[in-house]
């Protein structure tokens, strides 16, 4: 048998099981892509915000509820600020030590808490 002969008979079926591979790999990497973007849910506010412990110092805020929002970059917060306007969906995520700042049309603080 000649080189080329074996090569085509060792070589095409190895060719052939690495396409296919690759395409199972890439179907199993979509279908996970998928299976994650499923856990993520969108919603109102109001049923998206599940209470929380107070790791965010929201109650130490109390006096900035009716103030506009902007008051808040006087304070040091304990981690991040995410203001939520009438209407916004939103994701059920969780971030302990977020202050969530649910605002009105006019930029009032009507809210806070934690998540």
């Amino acid at each position: 048998m000649s080189c080329m002969k074996i090569r085509a008979l060792v070589c095409a079926p190895f060719a052939v099981v690495m396409r296919r591979t690759a395409m199972a790999l890439m179907a199993v990497a979509g279908l996970s892509a998928c299976a994650m973007m499923g856990q993520v849910r969108m919603g109102p506010v109001s049923k998206m915000l599940k209470p929380q412990p107070d790791l965010c110092g929201a109650a130490a805020l109390i006096d900035v509820v009716g103030q506009p929002f902007t008051q808040l970059a006087d304070y040091k917060l304990a981690g991040p600020l995410r203001v939520l306007w009438p209407g916004q969906e939103i994701t059920d995520e969780v971030v302990p030590d977020r202050l969530n700042a649910e605002v009105t049309h006019d930029q009032l603080i009507l809210r806070l808490s934690c998540g």
